[in-house]
């Protein structure tokens, strides 16, 4: 192959792979949220909530965590069969300030993040967490709703507690 053919094939190939990063830069970028999942519902006074309540998992919530770039009080909790939250704990150290926890029994949560954060409080309900937020949050943080549990007791879906969290914060508005 001469050096023009290698020249034109090489700036063919960066053609090509600039068209294919803008258009997969416009897409993301029309791109709306999905419901449930990393989904922003309000911003009020600089304070940001996100209804993750998809996150049924240790690993739901993980990827959650991880993709939030501000402090975070974290609500979790609900229905705990047999979690595993040791990997979250690199993620909370470094990230989350509070942790409301709701549902019945959050012994396990608790025990397995005691020792990474000072912050912890139990609630009875959703609403009484996400106010409880909002009193404790600062401007620039992230109040993020990710379960990392099944629902339990009033809801019988993640579906219907998202929607109940997303009710309860857009009262606070």
């Amino acid at each position: 192959m001469t050096v023009y053919n290698k020249n034109l094939a090489s700036a063919m190939t960066d053609n090509l792979l600039k068209i294919r990063k803008k258009n997969l830069r416009n897409s993301f970028r029309d791109f709306s949220d999905v419901e449930h999942r990393m989904e922003l519902v309000a911003e009020l006074n600089k304070i940001i909530f996100i209804n993750d309540s998809k996150a049924e998992t240790a690993n739901a919530t993980y990827f959650a965590l991880q993709s939030v770039k501000k402090p975070v009080v974290w609500i979790a909790g609900g229905e705990d069969s047999q979690t595993d939250y040791e990997d979250l704990l690199p993620l909370v150290r470094l990230k989350v300030e509070a942790i409301i926890m709701i549902g019945k029994d959050n012994t396990k949560l608790y025990e397995s993040v005691k020792d990474s954060i000072a912050h912890f409080y139990q609630v009875n309900d959703l609403r009484e967490a996400v106010w409880l937020a909002r009193e404790i949050s600062f401007k620039g943080t992230t109040v993020l709703f990710s379960p990392a549990a099944k629902p339990e007791g009033e809801f019988k879906n993640y579906e219907e507690r998202g929607l109940m969290f997303k009710k309860i914060v857009r009262e606070l508005i």
